[in-house]
């Protein structure tokens, strides 16, 4: 027993003479920091200016100047006076930093006025932020959710998040199978307020019953439920549409059309088909010339397409087919577009190609055809630059075999000594006055290689959707073109969108292009043409100015489930021709009167 106690007895002994020795230094009063002393002569003249900034109410340069000297020099009552000109412009956040960087500092030197009037100005922040909580949903793959322009991770939103009082705009969106879901709404914090906004990314137009669903909902999840829950019906687009073509070298065209398309956001699939009639009816010079009456005809075109978006890629099947009673043209293509970064770089390729049996009007195709080969390849980038900014880039080549001449075309012949004194727009009948007596017809190579590089730029503003493309084209016969297209859609009210429209289209002439064709006789009465001659104008070095616009009057409200819209559009176009006969200039319009409807 007495082994036992001896030990517990020496243990106490050490423990007290630990203590003894400890308590002393315990005791001891710690080396204070003097707070109010300076070490940098800078630092406190930029202080005292700040002091002077507040006594004048200037806050701006009191936070200025308080900044300035914290920079050179950490003084706590500087940081202290900061905070409170901070307080005074509403910056609460940032004043509570302060202060709370000023209380650490006055408990870890023990300075306790500095305390507690560190304290005191923390206490006085607290119930002046606000707090906000953000409901997302569960899903939050591809959201993208932006308060007044900074972009927040769903991972930051989870817990309330503690803010300045004042306005801030949310706004959130997200792309699933194609469809685009966005949310947008502006809340303004008071001083204390503990409020909670809850993210619902939906469709610009909701079917009726999901918008019951939403009424009738109870709480957030509820909400989510009538927004994220698959719809099974697909959406079905009918348009209807009437133009109408006229110029100033006698030809008119009325084209009345026919479009739909299925498309399932849910199953990831769409089908869609047009069908339009070209009725002609043309009396050009360059066909008069050339002893061909004016003509009246009817075209026939029919596209047919589908596409579906399977896992890796999306890939979509086209056809057309467009009959005239000289023309038969038939394409078949397909086209792949994949994800090369998610939600942000679109990948695409397409290759199409078309047979074209050419005739003449009037002879069947088994008395006299030719035939065209096309193949086009077609590759493409689409680029989200920001929530409000879409780029789309392609490259397009072409690669044409067969007739490319007009069989009906004929070509005015010229001797070497009148030719030069040809005039562009010479009449019908100042050529004919001059031409030689032989009328060969169009030819022109039978390969035609053709690259054109376009870009195209929407920009999204609050009301106003901006499009710009541009294109820029080189061929095998040496046409170069630059083609530029601007687009501005303005909606002056939900149910009203009007756009101005601009273009201008410049290129130079195929190389073998002549104003006026020579062709020379030997002593035998036999002429030798050149090999390529054409007399399109469209080949011709030439400018191409197209202004006008149009509006779009929607007839149902913007959130019904079946959407009626009436729309009017129309250009006025003119081409100036720098070399051709019979035309230096066209002037053209054109105008749609259009009806779609989507349910």
């Amino acid at each position: 027993m007495a082994g036992h106690v001896l030990p517990r007895f020496l243990r106490v002994l050490v423990t007290l003479a630990v203590l003894l020795g400890v308590m002393p230094a315990l005791a001891a009063p710690r080396a204070r920091r003097v707070s109010r002393d300076w070490t940098n002569d800078e630092a406190k003249a930029l202080a005292l200016q700040g002091v002077e900034a507040k006594k004048n109410n200037d806050l701006p340069l009191c936070i200025k100047k308080d900044q300035a000297s914290l920079a050179i020099e950490d003084h706590p009552y500087v940081k202290l006076h900061l905070s409170s000109c901070l307080m005074a412009v509403k910056r609460y956040k940032d004043a509570l930093v302060a202060a709370r960087d000023v209380l650490a500092d006055a408990i870890r030197d023990d300075e306790e006025e500095l305390k507690t009037a560190a304290a005191a100005k923390v206490s006085d922040i607290l119930p002046r932020l606000a707090k906000l909580k953000i409901e997302i949903p569960d899903r939050t793959e591809g959201l993208r959710i932006t308060m007044n322009g900074q972009e927040l991770r769903p991972g930051q939103v989870r817990d309330k998040l503690t803010l300045d009082p004042k306005e801030y705009t949310l706004v959130a969106s997200k792309e699933e199978r194609g469809e685009r879901y966005s949310f947008r709404e502006t809340i303004t914090l008071e001083e204390g307020d503990d409020r909670v906004i809850e993210i619902l990314p939906k469709q610009d137009h909701l079917s009726d019953d999901r918008e019951d669903c939403l009424r009738r909902a109870k709480n957030y999840r509820e909400r989510l439920k009538c927004i994220e829950e698959p719809v099974s019906r697909p959406n079905v687009h009918l348009g209807i549409e009437f133009s109408a073509y006229t110029d100033s070298v006698a030809t008119q065209v009325i084209t009345p059309s026919i479009n739909a398309a299925v498309v399932s956001p849910t199953g990831g699939w769409n089908v869609s088909g047009s069908y339009l009639l070209d009725v002609v009816s043309s009396a050009s010079p360059d066909l008069v010339s050339s002893a061909s009456r004016a003509f009246k005809e009817n075209r026939h075109a029919g596209t047919l397409g589908g596409g579906y978006k399977f896992s890796f890629a999306e890939i979509g099947l086209r056809t057309a087919v467009s009959a005239s009673p000289d023309y038969l043209a038939r394409t078949i293509g397909f086209n792949v577009a994949r994800d090369v970064i998610p939600k942000t770089v679109t990948a695409t390729f397409g290759y199409n190609l078309s047979y074209d049996t050419i005739g003449y009007r009037n002879t069947p195709f088994g008395v006299l055809n030719r035939q065209l080969f096309t193949n086009e390849l077609n590759f493409g980038a689409t680029t989200v630059v920001s929530a409000r900014t879409l780029l789309v880039a392609g490259l397009s080549l072409g690669f044409e075999n067969g007739e490319n001449a007009k069989l009906y075309r004929f070509v005015p012949m010229f001797s070497s000594n009148i030719a030069g004194a040809v005039p562009p727009g010479a009449t019908v009948t100042d050529v004919n006055a001059v031409r030689l007596s032989i009328r060969p017809r169009e030819n022109v190579p039978s390969t035609r290689n053709r690259v054109a590089l376009g870009a195209r730029l929407n920009h999204r503003f609050a009301t106003t959707t901006l499009r710009l493309e541009e294109r820029v084209y080189v061929d095998s016969w040496g046409v170069k073109a630059s083609t530029t297209d601007a687009q501005c859609f303005i909606d002056v009210t939900p149910r009203i969108r009007v756009w101005p429209h601009a273009r201008i289209h410049a290129q130079s002439g195929a190389s073998f292009w002549q104003l006026a064709y020579v062709a020379s006789a030997d002593a035998n009465g036999n002429f030798t043409l050149p090999a390529y001659r054409t007399g399109d104008r469209e080949s011709s070095p030439f400018l191409g100015l197209t202004g006008g616009g149009g509006v779009r009057l929607g007839l149902t409200d913007e959130k019904a489930s079946t959407q009626y819209a009436f729309i009017v559009s129309g250009d006025l176009m003119y081409n100036r021709y720098f070399s051709a006969l019979y035309v230096t200039g066209r002037t053209a319009a054109w105008a749609t009167i259009a009806f779609d409807a989507e349910f």
